[in-house]
């Protein structure tokens, strides 16, 4: 379709990767989706070129000095762009994502909240409860007239107690020469005349109080003597007063209560990223370090004279065994030989701090304990080996002084209605709305929200009506993005990599821009097939402000309802790269076509053996009881945030590690709730469970498919086995472009070296010492089979295997890269320019590559068709056919219609999310499913949707 060049971004000659000069357009204002199979270049077109071009621009737009505080993107072979605007990538990398970042801080939802909090929350005594708040006159007069009636008659003071800097004589002085002539005792209530008050060690001018006025409580409310009185008492006491009769009241203009002082509410001090708000023991990250004693005395059956003590056997550490000895002696213990599980409490501390005992008329000695061990390891932390060894014998816990909430006591304290800070942030989403709503009515009814009464909290920060209507917004993309399940104070680093990039979408949609060009990759992983129309409304709503949305995605639902399709292939790898089909979206190419029906397991259950779980409420679970088959493909689905995660990865995978006596901690920390993982038997006949998370594969620009597999060892080894190589020295280590001795020193084995160009910024150019083949002349000498090493990295997987087909510990390895689709791939290509489907395959050969031979493997996936084209899937579903018929279990947590119309048992998780979810809809084949008229899954398998 040709589309006018004044309202469409056009490519001219784009030779990115493996794409092949092929001219593109985008159409201006529309939603452009680019599909194909995966390693087609899809990426290569969106990102590695569209999207780098114009951060490219946009960078050289900028001053010399700001260019050198921005990441350099490499320019794009690409021989024209025209009508380029100023563009967003939205993907599913967590390179922003830090131990301080949570779903709160991505929306930008915290800050409105700090600006919400600021205005509207009262500061609660954390030792009696009351609202803490500065009394001026008025305030004390209504105290007065509460606590002590009309006709009562009163003293007013100003209390001296923040005039101890001043010396006695002076201040007398000064009260005297004010006109000022008692004192009273606010202990003992007793009138003294300052003249005739005498000093003592126990009682000076500082501890007294200094009369203002005697008077009778009036009938008149305003009372204006007692007005003036407690005014004039708050200026003399520097903010404090006391009105004092039968007992005594004591008044602040500050923030004081039960002898504390409370500070005011700031944005900064609501922010755990500022050191004025962030506790002081997490240092605002909602966790600390203490030692892990499980790990430091392992096997308590051992002793000090049996090395027990595992964080002293390291390097010349293992000298504090004779400091703890000789400590022993002198404390008068006789501990050497003694199991530590018989020590006693006294004997065990000793062991832990150093200190002897009391009561064995022992000395202490230079022995400080394990913990004064560890306390000389921290002051060591400059050194990296120490640091990292005092971690290793470290676990980290809920912070104990801010309970996880990251803030100091003070920020705590300011509470709206029951609720603080912490508090609000520990709401779904979902709930969220609810709270906001209602704060705002109650704001309204308090005239808060008066067009009188706004302005700004700082200066440069929105005001109170603004921040509602920022955070009512911000809410409502991210429930409309299928989100509304988190909670705010969710760590980023535990979000999934769709959810991250949706709640993206919600700031960038948040952030009203117009005119902009987002990139999005495949924003529907992690999707509900129910949710993915939500998500079409999204994408449609930012094109429909003006913007220009370029998507790369798989999804049927999505590439249906785009302006304007583009597919690339045919196939991957070099022989794609081409443009199949450029048009509307209902006009198919080859490599795009309706999803084929998947083919029905012939599973029938019969006579099987089951995995069962039961009494699982890790996170939202509800006590539920799930089967497993064993020998068989187990499908997970629900909504997301239904429990599927919480069910797998946090309660399944780590019951069953431990019972095959994995050492694993729970997938993001959270605690594993369960009654009982059986039958133990079972279980025992399978050598370990596996899982592959979503975490992202390694994409140094040193790492290849040889490095990543492990073959490059053994290729390293056969280069190093040659006559010329052993004549010349060189070992298998010098056969590395990591290290000096066999690489190319000019570029340090990364085949290129950057230039200085000064104002236009630096540019990477192929090095002209090794000519871009990483490696020296006395490496690339050395040939086995008539090739060097460079002439090796540059064949096929495909052309490899063949290469070393008598070497069966690479060929093997590489059978399983084959069978992934990735026979294309160039050994020595850098796992940085995968794509996603790519990236996905090449972690599904290593872990294939790692379960060949030996008893029987639970195998746990966690969204594996991620990045994959229908086809790429259906190559999928024969390797793991392929796993279950050599008795391994395999268990994919999963959305993907194919994969699970296509398992042999099917568990859903739901219905809704988070406290909606957490249920056990239904477990069994999939044809069961027809019947289970609460599941949001049910519709889809049958096509209805």
């Amino acid at each position: 379709m040709e589309i006018k060049e004044s309202r469409a971004i056009r490519l001219d000659g784009v030779k990115t990767h493996n794409l092949k000069g092929i001219n593109v357009e985008f159409p201006i204002g529309k939603m452009t989706v680019v599909t194909g199979v995966s390693g087609s270049g899809k990426s290569s077109l969106v990102f590695d070129t569209l999207y780098s071009e114009s951060y490219r621009r946009y960078v050289e737009s900028l001053s010399s000095f700001a260019r050198q505080y921005l990441k350099a993107l490499p320019k794009p072979e690409v021989e024209s762009v025209r009508n380029l605007p100023a563009a967003i990538a939205v993907k599913q990398s967590r390179s922003g994502a830090t131990s301080r970042s949570t779903v709160g801080t991505l929306t930008e939802i915290n800050d409105l909240l700090r600006v919400l909090f600021v205005h509207l929350s009262r500061i609660i005594c954390r030792s009696c409860g009351r609202v803490v708040e500065p009394e001026s006159p008025s305030t004390i007069v209504r105290k007065c007239r509460e606590e002590f009636g009309i006709g009562q008659t009163v003293i007013v003071a100003a209390p001296l107690r923040r005039w101890e800097s001043v010396k006695s004589k002076e201040l007398r002085a000064q009260l005297e020469a004010q006109g000022f002539t008692r004192f009273v005792d606010p202990e003992s209530l007793a009138v003294t005349r300052i003249a005739d008050f005498k000093e003592t060690k126990s009682k000076g001018i500082a501890e007294m109080a200094v009369v203002m006025d005697r008077m009778e409580i009036k009938q008149d409310p305003a009372d204006p003597r007692l007005y003036d009185a407690a005014r004039l008492a708050l200026r003399v006491g520097r903010g404090v007063a006391s009105v004092i009769a039968a007992k005594r009241l004591d008044f602040t203009d500050g923030l004081d209560c039960c002898g504390v002082t409370y500070a005011q509410p700031t944005l900064a001090l609501l922010s755990f990223n500022h050191p004025l708000g962030a506790c002081d023991t997490c240092q605002g990250f909602g966790f600390a370090s203490e030692i892990d004693w499980e790990k430091v005395l392992p096997d308590m059956s051992s002793s000090l004279a049996g090395k027990g003590v595992a964080c002293w056997n390291f390097g010349m550490h293992d000298g504090v065994y004779d400091l703890a000895l000789q400590g022993a002696k002198l404390a008068k213990l006789s501990v050497a030989k003694k199991p530590f599980s018989d020590y006693t409490r006294a004997e065990m501390d000793w062991l832990k701090t150093g200190k002897a005992p009391a009561d064995a008329g022992g000395k202490n000695s230079s022995y400080h304990g394990i913990v004064g061990y560890f306390r000389w390891l921290d002051s060591k932390r400059y050194k990296p080996h120490y640091r990292i060894h005092a971690a290793r014998y470290r676990k980290y816990v809920i912070c104990p002084a801010c309970d996880g909430a990251r803030l100091k006591p003070d920020g705590l304290s300011c509470r709206v209605g029951d609720m603080n800070i912490a508090d609000v942030q520990a709401l779904p989403v979902d709930e969220f709305t609810g709270w906001l709503a209602g704060l705002r009515a109650a704001a309204e009814q308090q005239g808060f929200l008066d067009p009188k009464r706004r302005g700004r909290v700082e200066r440069g920060m929105t005001g109170l009506v603004e921040a509602f209507d920022e955070a009512e917004a911000r809410v409502g993309y991210l429930q409309r993005i299928g989100v509304g399940y988190l909670t705010f104070d969710r760590p980023s680093r535990t979000l999934s990599g769709g959810e991250l990039q949706r709640i993206n979408m919600a700031r960038c949609l948040g952030s009203a821009l117009t005119e902009t060009l987002f990139c999005l990759d495949e924003p529907s992983v992690g999707l509900h097939a129910r949710d993915s129309k939500r998500l079409l409304e999204i994408m449609r709503e930012m094109r429909d402000q003006g913007n220009t949305v370029v998507v790369v995605e798989h999804e049927r639902t999505v590439i249906d309802g785009a302006d304007h399709l583009i597919e690339i292939g045919p196939k991957a790898g070099h022989e794609g790269g081409n443009v199949v089909h450029a048009g509307a979206p209902q006009v198919l190419g080859r490599t795009v076509k309706r999803a084929e029906a998947a083919p029905v397991s012939p599973w029938s259950g019969a006579g099987a053996k089951f995995i069962e779980l039961t009494g699982a409420r890790t996170n939202n679970l509800k006590n539920i009881d799930v089967k497993i088959p064993a020998g068989a493909l187990t499908a997970v689905c629900g909504v997301s945030g239904s429990g599927k995660t919480s069910l797998i990865q946090n309660t399944f995978y780590p019951m069953v590690a431990r019972a095959l006596g994995q050492e694993v901690s729970v997938v993001g920390g959270e605690r594993c709730l369960a009654r009982a993982v059986k039958p133990l038997p079972l279980i025992k006949s399978y050598s370990e469970v596996l899982l592959m998370s979503q975490a992202a594969l390694g994409r140094s620009s040193r790492s290849n498919i040889a490095t990543y597999l492990g073959i490059f060892d053994e290729i390293r080894k056969l280069m190093a086995g040659e006559p010329l190589a052993q004549k010349l020295g060189l070992a298998p280590g010098s056969f590395s472009f990591n290290t000096p001795g066999g690489r190319c020193e000019t570029c340090r084995g990364l085949g290129t070296v950057s230039e200085d160009l000064s104002f236009l910024g630096d540019m990477e150019v192929t090095c002209p010492e090794c000519h871009g083949r990483r490696f020296g002349d006395a490496v690339m000498s050395v040939a086995w089979r008539g090739k060097n090493l460079a002439d090796i990295l540059a064949l096929t997987v495909a052309e490899a295997r063949v290469f070393f087909h008598d070497r069966p510990a690479i060929a093997a390895t590489l059978d399983h890269v084959i069978a992934m689709g990735l026979g294309y791939v160039n050994l020595g290509q850098h796992t940085s320019s995968f794509s996603g489907g790519e990236a996905q395959r090449l972690k599904l050969a290593e872990l294939l590559r790692e379960i060949r031979g030996g008893k029987p493997k639970i195998l746990i996936f966690d969204e594996p068709t991620t990045g994959l084209s229908d086809a790429d899937v259906s190559r999928l579903m024969e390797q793991f056919r392929t796993l279950t018929k050599n008795g391994h279990t395999v268990i994919v947590v999963e959305h993907h219609i194919q994969v699970l119309k296509s398992a042999d048992w099917l568990v859903e998780i739901g219905p809704e999310a988070a406290a909606g979810g957490g249920e056990l809809v239904y477990q069994g084949v999939p044809g069961g499913l027809a019947g289970v008229e609460r599941s949001l899954t049910r519709p889809f398998l049958e096509g209805r949707e």
